[in-house]
């Protein structure tokens, strides 16, 4: 029988612009000589290039196509609200009702917020009885934030509720833009991904061509966010605009807030009753209970419904379009992306989750030999791709830098702990760092007694 043990615990460089042209003739003459020396290699390399170009091109579609519907959706709430929150790895974010009703479950600091949009004319009491009846409509559905919990009338104390006026300050525009910046960090590894993939099924690709493209893509990456950015900023200049104290038109509404506390050790449940999930997967991918377990915890706080703003799903934060696609296709011989519904189901869901952490450990991270060294770049490329590791220990100009099984010679000259510490010191994203540190940490949460 398995248990959980739970343990508490330079001077600028100035160049004229005639330099510029005299270079970028040059190059031009180099690239025609070449072209016409080695016809058949620049062809080649264009093929290559080519060919990269279309393998990420469909990633390129599926990500403008989302943030387009995403931002219009963003910019409705806001217009309404404010600012328009997002949901978050372990804050579960609803907006319900016609948007006139937010629920936010923040499983981190272990409580509810619900929010209602009522009209300035009312009372504090008048608002608080408005808030308990949609409160109690939405308790019906199933679908909701709100089903499981039981808010009684009586409980919604009038001295409790906090009541705002909707505002389009800088600081509702920050939140906005926040959310763009995030995004954007989670595409950028999302490309990284997408060429560790190619490296591994075309080795033959020149690592130059598939930089180049890569950095192409990322490029284009940055520059929508800047787009992105700039039309957010437009929108909350015009909102301030129109609401100004010299405006006629004013906003309508009040915001009236409700917070409460969520039942004591509802972690605890809630991870209780995944553990047979964790365990069965971990049978079938060899895979430790305990990492399931800390990734699941760090991901969700173990909640089924989880969804991000990439998007990602479920319990162990799949993207139907990256890990979902490799699972899919490495495992089930389905060459497609999953979908939101079938991530939502916890059993599918840690399936997926855990048979992604068998393709980074088995297939990917194979060729380093210490099992806790291959733990701790599992933890991270499940995060950033293990392009982004290898690149910890790669060299530039000493061959393809996103290349694994190269960086594996010199991590395995290393004990874990130098492993560790490199990534913690080398890896290019702050919020992979803030990981590796927190599923390391919580795997001893998990231990798992035989």
């Amino acid at each position: 029988m398995k248990y959980i043990k739970v343990i508490l615990i330079s001077l600028p460089l100035v160049v004229m612009p005639t330099t510029f042209l005299q270079a970028d003739a040059f190059d031009e003459f180099d690239q025609e000589m070449s072209a016409y020396e080695h016809p058949d290699q620049e062809k080649e390399a264009i093929e290559y290039a080519q060919f990269v170009s279309d393998y990420l091109d469909e990633f390129d579609q599926w990500r403008s196509e989302y943030l387009s519907h995403f931002d219009i959706k963003q910019a409705k709430i806001a217009k309404k609200w404010g600012s328009a929150e997002v949901a978050e790895k372990q804050k579960n974010v609803e907006y319900s009702l016609g948007s006139t009703i937010k629920s936010v479950i923040d499983y981190e600091n272990n409580e509810v917020i619900i929010e209602v949009l009522v009209d300035q004319s009312l009372s504090v009491e008048e608002a608080g009885k408005v808030l308990f009846e949609k409160v109690a409509e939405l308790s019906k559905d199933k679908s909701s934030n709100l089903a499981e919990l039981k808010i009684k009338k009586e409980e919604i104390e009038t001295e409790k509720l906090m009541v705002t006026a909707v505002k389009y300050t800088e600081k509702e525009e920050e939140k906005s833009k926040k959310t763009i910046k995030m995004q954007t960090q989670v595409y950028l590894q999302d490309v990284e991904k997408e060429a560790d993939k190619l490296v591994l099924e075309n080795s033959s690709i020149p690592e130059e061509v598939i930089e180049r493209v890569v950095e192409k893509k990322k490029n284009k990456i940055k520059q929508e966010e800047v787009a992105r950015l700039a039309k957010v900023e437009k929108e909350y200049q015009k909102l301030r605009a129109t609401n100004s104290d010299s405006a006629t038109e004013k906003p309508k509404l009040k915001v009236v807030k409700y917070k409460a506390k969520l039942p004591k050790y509802g972690l605890a449940k809630r991870a209780k009753l995944y553990i047979p999930y964790a365990e069965k997967e971990s049978d079938r991918f060899d895979i430790p209970v305990a990492l399931v377990m800390a990734i699941m915890h760090s991901e969700s706080a173990f909640n089924y419904k989880a969804k991000s703003a990439i998007p990602a799903y479920g319990l162990m934060q799949i993207v139907p379009r990256t890990a979902g696609h490799d699972v899919n296709k490495l495992v089930r011989n389905i060459d497609k992306p999953m979908n939101a519904k079938e991530l939502y189901i916890p059993a599918v869901n840690v399936e997926t989750g855990a048979a992604y952490l068998n393709i980074l450990d088995k297939r990917y991270l194979r060729a380093i030999k210490d099992p806790q060294s291959r733990l701790y770049c599992t933890i991270a490329a499940y995060n950033t791709g293990a392009g982004n590791v290898a690149k910890v220990f790669n060299k530039k100009g000493q061959g393809n830098t996103r290349n694994i099984n190269r960086a594996a010679k010199i991590i395995n000259q290393l004990s874990p702990q130098d492993v560790y510490d490199s990534l913690m010191k080398k890896l290019p994203y702050d919020e992979t760092k803030h990981y590796l540190k927190k599923v390391s940490q919580r795997i001893f949460l998990y231990q798992v007694k035989t």
